[in-house]
């Protein structure tokens, strides 16, 4: 036998699915078994011979491992899945859910489970935008309450009503095929036990989390379960435990062969996912227990209870804490519901105010009364918990402190990758760079060379090779036009003519016009040469010095006019020559107009896709190219609630459109016209005309949008054929906020790459990858608006501005930051950006957190532009252990932020002290002279009257020093 089986003929099976189909006469179950049989037929074996030739091995335990680690096109299914359930929960059985319990509706747990899977077919109804046909439900949804519970993933829904105790919430969706699942238990006036046992239950998950990584095999998750509650005294719940504690998931909602439990050897591998269960079954509540629990609670008639957790989690690489997908809050407070009072507290109370029959005792219990309501009045249940604006206000204070907590390790990294940028270019950069060349000023190569028509003792301009040949004592010396500062012909006197020319020398302000290079010659040779600061000259023949002024001048003009051209052209790159499409159809857009001009005051024409560019071709024949490969992004804006539809090409190196250089190339069409007069006189909103005109008007927005979309597609997969990347990404109009780029308020958006502004000209579009930090000025609690700062890699180059943000769009606006890995900061007062750049160009270790000695601390990058100064942090040595955005409140009790959140009740106190002592440092600003010299008027005509004083430091946010230092105390 055993020699038979050495050399049986082993065959991979299913085990499973084939005895589930052996009855069944198919193709794919009798195929192999027949080839077989034939095969041992044809060697004249019997049918026991031949069976013994067959060796039957399950396969299904390695196909599972083979296909359990997801690739990244799985895992976003699964995280969208997630988020489907995650929402489905959230928004759609919690609130109805609340519903219940606050209205005390009778309903059994088949019918609200109805009422979640309806919600699971068709996401509409609590306004998720998802296509019906790609969601389903994985299985029936389990609502459980009253003491019949089962944490099994088989479990039912049954036909009891629905008790208003501990209900346990447990769902699953398909996404395109791809499950997840997500469970929640609801704690209805919990005994204090069962309090602390949830929060037991929370624990041992987060223990659980921290076994899933990578090498380790899947029942280290289960002992790691059961060590912590032996650990912690629980020994009576570790036979509470479900015998799984999860299981792997993904195109199957449960794998069989990767089941979390006690005896799983298989190893964790990156790119798994688990949905991760733990709950504890029948766990025991005596009477003592539900001592202190209110006599109309539901709880009292429970002897036994169930608490149980599921989320979805993904493991991720070596050492990493596995992600949870399914983020809705599972914390004591967000689950808990007190819907009833402690009635014995009120009885004690009630009688104590029954034998005192003062007034007194008579208001409070009016007060009382008025407290509770109507419906305590009436004797009916009323819910504590304010489900709608708690859960606003706690989802925008987790949001605030999550968000700082993540700027806080993106602005380490961020000053660890930028001083790795730096060291590469400082090590790339070798020898002299191009912008500290100086060309030295050669005219003539020998005096042979000089023009025929030089004469002694007269001043002559060679426009040729560019200089003024001047007589010093006789001798003709020739000076460069670009050593000239500027001409002067003063008015003549009755004897002679005058002429003045200043040269550009040492020692004085060169101005801002003067040519580039001549500056870098002065800054060369000011240390060991004599320079000619003026030359007067003096002729009894008015004729030849006013030639040779009128000829300086246009000299000068002319190379000033060539010296712009080169600025222009500086960075110019020669493009390749474009290849027009031959024998095949040219995708055409006709009747655009273009950003910037070419000539005139308007560029029309047709804009056509060819092998290796784009070629637009106006009216009047002007073409301007653009290659694919010089394209850096390419933006589609449709017109939603412009005027305009638009595509807009901001490239790598600029090219020239007429005599100017353009980075940024827009073509547009107009769906209205933008001087269009508004018609003050219409009678009725029902007049058929402007009904006919707003219908026209969508058409043809629509029309219009469809037609860029087309075109665009086209662009894409004609530069594709020919080998080119060319992706149109549209703005995110939702993340759009107004503001002030240049000189008017419009309407910024930010795309995957940039923030723009493309509807007004000129063009605000900042480049996100240049993008270093970004700083909030004005930030108070008194503006309206505040402004941001876009601080930029390059740092010679000056920030960008946008002013007077709407301060409701500040939240929004700080999320996508964060979304982006760009940091942030924020500070209540303007900033000189000037100054601060050219001090930290200067610094060659502002990324470092440490001075030149490597040993005293000091701010790293863009830290010290934070609210929380480091002078706090010193001062507040009980707090050293505290982070800087900690959401721990102020000590002060009597505080009249008391409502707002704990975070932001520290970042209002620390923003005044701080802002008053930039003040201090930086100087007064215009409105502070402008009110300090209007209080010394008044004083001098009224006597000192220190209230104005006070009164426009309100008015400004900010408080006197007195008030910051006892403000300084009190937070110690």
């Amino acid at each position: 036998t055993n020699q038979n089986k050495e050399n049986a003929t082993k065959v991979g099976l299913l085990v499973k699915e084939h005895d589930l189909n052996k009855d069944g006469n198919t193709v794919i179950v009798g195929a192999w078994e027949k080839y077989l049989e034939d095969q041992s037929k044809s060697e004249g074996d019997d049918d026991d011979a031949a069976v013994a030739k067959i060796d039957i091995v399950d396969v299904a335990h390695g196909v599972s491992f083979a296909m359990s680690p997801k690739d990244d096109v799985e895992l976003d299914l699964i995280k969208k899945s997630s988020v489907l359930s995650n929402k489905i929960l959230k928004h759609g059985c919690i609130p109805r859910l609340e519903e219940i319990i606050d209205s005390e509706q009778t309903v059994t747990h088949e019918q609200l489970a109805t009422e979640i899977d309806e919600i699971i077919g068709d996401p509409s109804k609590i306004n998720l935008k998802v296509p019906s046909e790609d969601v389903d439900s994985c299985y029936y949804p389990i609502i459980q309450s009253g003491g019949d519970y089962d944490i099994k993933i088989s479990a039912q829904s049954n036909g009891n009503e629905l008790k208003y105790d501990i209900v346990t919430v447990s769902l699953g969706s398909r996404y395109r095929m791809y499950c997840s699942n997500i469970a929640r238990t609801f704690l209805v006036d919990p005994p204090k036990k069962i309090s602390e046992m949830y929060e037991l239950l929370l624990s041992v998950q987060e223990a659980c989390l921290e076994a899933m990584v990578v090498g380790k095999p899947l029942k280290s998750v289960y002992k790691t379960a059961v060590v912590y509650l032996k650990g912690h005294g629980h020994d009576s719940l570790v036979k509470s435990l479900p015998k799984n504690l999860g299981f792997a998931i993904g195109l199957d909602f449960r794998d069989g062969a990767l089941l979390l439990n006690h005896k799983n050897s298989t190893p964790f591998r990156k790119g798994m996912v688990f949905n991760l269960m733990i709950g504890f079954q029948g766990v025991p509540l005596t009477d003592d227990m539900k001592t202190n629990t209110n006599s109309k609670s539901a709880v009292k008639n429970l002897s036994n209870y169930s608490l149980l957790v599921s989320d979805m989690v993904v493991i991720k690489s070596d050492a990493q804490h596995p992600e949870v997908l399914t983020k809705l809050a599972k914390s004591l407070s967000d689950i808990s519901y007190t819907i009833n009072d402690d009635d014995s507290d009120d009885a004690e109370s009630e009688e104590e105010e029954a034998e005192d029959g003062s007034d007194a005792a008579l208001a409070r219990k009016l007060q009382k009364q008025e407290k509770q309501g109507d419906g305590a009045a009436n004797g009916q249940r009323q819910s504590a918990r304010l489900a709608v604006h708690q859960t606003a206000a706690q989802e925008v204070q987790e949001g605030a402190a999550e968000r700082e907590r993540r700027q806080i390790d993106l602005m380490s990294r961020r000053n660890e990758d930028r001083l790795r940028e730096l060291a590469k270019l400082s090590r790339n950069k070798n020898g002299e760079s191009e912008a500290d060349r100086v060309e030295e000023l050669e005219a003539y190569k020998r005096t042979k060379d000089f023009p025929d028509y030089v004469q002694p003792n007269q001043v002559k301009v060679d426009m040729a090779n560019q200089c003024v040949i001047l007589p010093i004592s006789g001798n003709p010396i020739p000076f460069h036009i670009s050593t000239i500062k500027n001409v002067v012909l003063p008015d003549p006197d009755e004897a002679a003519t005058y002429l003045r020319i200043n040269f550009y020398t040492a020692g004085m302000a060169l101005g801002k016009d003067a040519p580039g290079n001549m500056v870098k010659l002065v800054q060369k040779y000011a240390p060991y040469a004599s320079f000619i600061r003026e030359m007067t000259f003096r002729s009894l023949d008015s004729q030849n010095l006013t030639q040779a002024f009128r000829q300086i001048s246009e000299l000068r003009k002319r190379a000033k006019t060539r010296e712009l051209r080169e600025i222009e052209e500086a960075n110019l790159v020669e493009q390749e020559k474009l290849v027009r499409t031959k024998n095949e159809r040219v995708p055409r857009l006709s009747d655009l107009t273009m950003r910037p001009v070419i000539h005139g005051r308007k560029t029309q024409g047709n804009l056509e896709a060819h092998s290796n560019g784009l070629r637009f071709i106006s009216t009047r024949q002007e073409v301007v190219d653009i290659m694919y490969n010089n394209i850096k992004y390419a933006i589609f804006q449709p017109c939603e609630n412009e005027i305009m539809v638009l595509v807009h090409f901001h490239l790598k190196n600029p090219i020239m459109v007429g005599k100017k250089r353009q980075r940024d190339i827009q073509f547009f069409t107009e769906v209205v016209d933008a001087s269009q007069t508004v018609d003050a006189g219409r009678s009725s909103m029902y007049d058929p005309d402007e009904v006919d005109d707003e219908q026209r008007e969508r058409h043809l927005r629509k029309r219009l949008n469809q037609a860029f979309k087309d075109f665009c597609k086209k662009v894409d997969n004609v530069a594709k054929k020919n080998n080119y990347s060319v992706e149109f990404d549209i703005p995110y109009r939702d993340l759009g906020f107004q503001g002030n780029p240049h000189k008017e308020m419009v309407f910024i958006q930010p795309t995957l790459n940039c923030l723009a502004n493309l509807t007004e000209t000129p063009f605000f579009l900042t480049d996100l990858a240049d993008v270093d930090h970004v700083h909030f000025e004005r930030v108070t609690y008194l503006s309206k608006a505040f402004d941001a700062v876009l601080i930029n890699k390059d740092f010679s180059k000056q920030p960008w501005r946008i002013d007077m943000i709407p301060n409701g769009d500040k939240e929004a606006i700080q999320e996508w930051l964060t979304d982006m890995e760009i940091t942030y900061t924020e500070g209540p007062m303007n900033l000189n950006w000037k100054q601060i750049m050219n001090t930290v160009k200067d610094d060659d270790r502002f990324y470092m957190n440490t001075e030149e000695d490597e040993v005293t601390e000091k701010e790293a990058g863009w830290e010290f532009l934070r609210l929380f100064g480091r002078e706090d942090e010193e001062e507040e040595e009980g707090d050293e252990d505290d982070s800087e955005f900690s959401e721990a409140g102020p000590e002060d009790e009597e505080s009249l932020e008391e409502e707002e959140s704990e975070f932001d009740s520290e970042s209002d106190e620390e923003s005044d002290f701080n802002a008053d002592e930039e003040l201090e440092e930086q100087g007064m600003d215009w409105e502070d002279m402008e009110r300090q010299a209007a209080i010394d008027d008044r004083r001098r005509g009224t006597g000192d009257d220190p209230e104005p004083e006070r009164r426009g430091n309100k008015r400004r946010g900010s408080a006197p020093k007195q008030t910051r230092n006892q403000a300084r105390k009190r937070r110690r």
